[in-house]
């Protein structure tokens, strides 16, 4: 699978690790996130790398969320 990178439109959450505990983080609108699992479909959890470092995102931020770039 290529990566996609995506464009937020609007701030939404992902969950990154940080000192081994799970955190919730705002991505912020007109960040990039690029997809390093996928298919988009369900409503599952996906890794992105986003700011430097690789987070989960919901499927579903980021197809309502998002536009492919």
């Amino acid at each position: 699978m290529a990566a996609q990178s995506f464009r937020v439109k609007l701030s939404t959450l992902a969950i990154m690790e940080i000192a081994g505990q799970r955190v919730a983080v705002t991505v912020g609108t007109g960040d990039i996130v690029t997809l390093l699992n996928g298919p988009l479909d369900g409503i599952r959890l996906v890794d992105v790398y986003w700011n430097g470092e690789t987070a989960q995102m919901f499927t579903i931020d980021l197809r309502e969320r998002a536009d492919l770039i």
